[in-house]
């Protein structure tokens, strides 16, 4: 059987896509199973949640934001902080792959701050699950401070502030009796 092109944008790269593995660089979390398209769909039920007027082109980037990653892979927090212009090419890089797939939406300033805080609000969450011990250092404590305050900016903080609270709380229990 032949293959068609290399494009990226065939349905079958964009489904697969979203099997890119997350936290592989992360000792504390690297053996959680945790697929991009997991991630991405936990963002776009976290923009449904707290921004409810939220458009079209944001839930569609919610849930397509990391499919890159999928050619170009992903950066750990650490190299981020100190990578200097080799993260900004990896990013030009990233949204020119997205855009090939098909998938690069056009957002304003405010959405694109609701994008970042859904994604950063999801990673904190899921540490919180999988790695309570790890989410009380290493920046997580920081990275929840930046989110609420955000989140707050954003006007939703009493919402994003409930989130943490249920989840240090670990209400994803209740759930399950």
């Amino acid at each position: 059987m032949t293959r068609p092109d290399d494009d990226l944008a065939r349905p079958y790269h964009l489904w697969a896509s979203g099997f890119t593995r997350r936290w592989h660089m992360n000792a504390a979390l690297s053996r959680v199973d945790d697929l991009v398209c997991a991630h991405q769909g936990r963002c776009a039920v976290l923009v449904m949640a707290l921004f409810p007027w939220h458009s079209l082109a944001l839930l569609r980037a919610a849930v397509t934001h990391d499919a890159a990653e999928f050619v170009v892979g992903d950066l750990s927090a650490p190299f981020k902080k100190r990578g200097g212009g080799l993260v900004g090419d990896h990013a030009e890089i990233e949204a020119e792959m997205l855009a090939g797939m098909g998938l690069a939406q056009v957002l304003d300033a405010t959405q694109i701050r609701y994008l970042k805080l859904v994604d950063r609000i999801d990673s904190c969450l899921f540490v919180d699950l999988y790695a309570p011990h790890e989410a009380r250092r290493n920046g997580w404590p920081e990275l929840k401070n930046w989110c609420v305050q955000e989140a707050f900016n954003l006007e939703c903080g009493n919402a994003v502030s409930g989130l943490f609270w249920d989840s240090e709380a670990g209400a994803h229990e209740e759930a399950l009796t």
